[in-house]
């Protein structure tokens, strides 16, 4: 039987020697990889030093919980805190303390959610459309827990329900543009080719949410220099 194999294999081998098309088809071969050797050689190069790089450029996104978004939440506070607003030139200490307690409450649940998305299991190799739904639902979830967060809290001290959700209302209003860029950014992130990897798309949002953290105090200025003498006699 061994006999017979060597056999057929050797006339099949002569039958592609004798075959005009196969000679040809060689000739042509060998011909175009000797005249574009060279091109050939480079184009080989830099496929794999490209795949090498990006195996080297691969990080977990474990890591970014060491991003400055953290820092950003702790140092955006602490403006926050020592801000003094007034009402009719007197220093107006329960606008100064509600504007705090908003604060505290929204870097908390920030922080709270950023962590949440880097401890998502199988995140480094999640498809891109369950990652883009991770970062928009975890968006949307920060949002929804600070305010019933400071609802809860400004309920609790006697603030009567429609004025907690006037200040909202205020916040929300001068942080529309701010919330709209970071729509934005998310879809160009995700339709971007200079994200490749998931390490890479959750950095760009990372630095976006920071950007977003370090306009807070502004916001937060702004929002309640707005409210004028409301809530300066209430017990707080």
């Amino acid at each position: 039987m061994q006999q017979i194999n060597d056999t057929m294999i050797v006339q099949m081998l002569l039958a592609l020697k004798e075959s005009p098309y196969i000679t040809a088809a060689t000739i042509i071969a060998v011909s175009l990889m000797t005249i574009f050797q060279k091109n050939i050689v480079l184009l080989v190069k830099h496929i794999f030093f490209r795949s090498k790089a990006a195996m080297l450029n691969t990080q977990p996104i474990f890591i970014l919980k060491n991003h400055d978004v953290f820092n950003a939440l702790t140092r955006a506070s602490n403006e926050v805190k020592v801000m003094k607003f007034y009402t009719h030139k007197e220093y107006d200490k329960v606008k100064s303390r509600m504007c705090y307690d908003f604060t505290k409450h929204k870097a908390h649940h920030c922080k709270l959610h950023m962590i949440r998305v880097i401890n998502t299991k199988d995140i480094d190799t999640m498809p891109i459309d369950a990652l883009r739904s991770l970062i928009t639902e975890s968006q949307n979830m920060m949002h929804n827990d600070y305010i019933a967060a400071i609802r809860a809290d400004w309920l609790d001290r006697g603030i009567n329900s429609s004025d907690v959700d006037h200040v909202v209302y205020l916040f929300e209003k001068f942080r529309y543009d701010v919330v709209n860029s970071f729509d934005h950014r998310i879809t160009s992130v995700f339709g971007s080719g200079f994200h490749r990897t998931n390490f890479e798309i959750v950095l760009a949002i990372y630095d976006m949410w920071a950007m977003g953290v370090d306009l807070l105090p502004k916001d937060m200025q702004t929002t309640f220099e707005s409210l004028n003498g409301k809530f300066q006699n209430i017990k707080y």
